[in-house]
């Protein structure tokens, strides 16, 4: 064999290994780099079923107030009825003087405006009040549980 020849054979193994090497290293700094985005992937991942977690209270939360709430709304419906149907009264306490007579007793009740008005109040005072009780319950278990 010739010395040319020989180069020639040296210089396409080295360009060879070379070419090898750049590829490996290519190879290596990839993996590095799906290490890496794996990690990030992992937290992720647990931020995620953190979040979901979090949302599901949440979701437990709204599901209990709102059926208290339309049960609320709806025994208030149901005792509005019952007095609009006469089936039940709506008792006023009063205090009554010594001078007053049996007949004064009797006639003291509300005007179907003011009874209406009476529960439509009743019915706002139930649902602020389910309102705040949601809220204090969503404080305390999603945003001081963390």
């Amino acid at each position: 064999m010739s010395n040319r020849f020989k180069l020639i054979c040296i210089v396409i193994v080295l360009s060879i290994a070379s070419l090898m090497w750049v590829i490996l290293n290519d190879i290596r700094q990839t993996y590095l780099e799906l290490g890496a985005i794996q990690h990030e992937l992992s937290a992720l991942s647990q931020q995620f079923e953190q979040y979901q977690k979090v949302v599901q209270k949440v979701n437990d939360i709204d599901s209990k107030f709102t059926q208290e709430l339309t049960d609320a709304k709806a025994e208030n419906l149901h005792r509005y009825n019952n007095v609009i149907n006469h089936v039940a009264r709506l008792q006023l306490n009063s205090s009554k003087t010594a001078t007053a007579t049996l007949d004064d007793a009797n006639a003291c009740e509300l005007t179907g405006e003011a009874r209406q008005n009476y529960y439509l109040l009743r019915n706002d005072i139930i649902t602020k009040d389910n309102v705040i009780l949601g809220l204090q319950h969503y404080i305390r278990e999603v945003c001081l549980a963390k």
